[in-house]
């Protein structure tokens, strides 16, 4: 038999070869990055805020911003001798100012600085008028108004506990745009003790931007 041996150093030679390749491999993994262009691009944006003011105005009273309570316009009803049932009338004017940029509404929200020993009897009922030039009087709350408070009288210190809104437009300057129309009464039923007294009511109309 004939004996064939390998050369003692091919498996060497395989191994250094092995070793090489390996090499090579990871040389050409850490050397293939490559550089890249880069750009940007931005924007800009810029913001203003919105203007939103109302002021009033009633038959006593010129227009102004009639806020906080204190400075509440005088609701000019001359309701000095009052008697059961006999209702007397007075309006409010609101519009947005000359420098208001967007539209809103007003509710009547509330009442404050209600004093004097006359209230509890007192009663009331407000509408909005169809236009601004509408006479604030009995006859604007007949027919189908537009019901602020009502058509049920509401004790005079009370609101409704849904706020009937209305819409208010932008700007308005030298132009009214909503007329609210109070009528307010001593209820039928009041007795002879509140004779001579006296009360006073504050209401609150509060507009909202939209």
């Amino acid at each position: 038999m004939v004996n064939r041996r390998t050369p003692a150093g091919t498996p060497r030679l395989r191994r250094t070869r092995a070793v090489l390749a390996g090499a090579l491999v990871i040389g050409l993994g850490t050397t293939s990055t490559l550089a890249a262009w880069t750009d940007g691009e931005y924007g800009t944006g810029s913001f203003a805020a919105s203007v939103f003011g109302t002021e009033s105005q009633t038959a006593s009273s010129t227009w102004a911003s009639h806020t906080p309570a204190v400075n509440a316009a005088t609701l000019a009803f001359t309701a000095t001798a009052m008697s059961p049932s006999v209702s007397f009338y007075a309006y409010l004017d609101i519009r947005t100012t000359a420098t208001t940029n967007v539209g809103g509404t007003v509710a009547l929200t509330g009442s404050s600085n209600n004093a004097g020993a006359l209230l509890p009897v007192l009663e009331y009922r407000v509408v909005r008028t169809a236009t601004t030039s509408t006479t604030c009087a009995a006859a604007a709350f007949t027919g189908t108004p537009t019901w602020i408070v009502g058509p049920s009288y509401l004790g005079i210190t009370s609101v409704p506990g849904s706020p009937v809104s209305s819409a208010i437009t932008a700007p308005a300057g030298a132009t009214p745009q909503l007329r609210f129309c109070f009528e307010a009464r001593v209820q039928s039923g009041a007795g002879n003790a509140y004779q001579g007294t006296t009360g006073a009511v504050t209401w609150e109309f509060t507009a909202t931007s939209t």
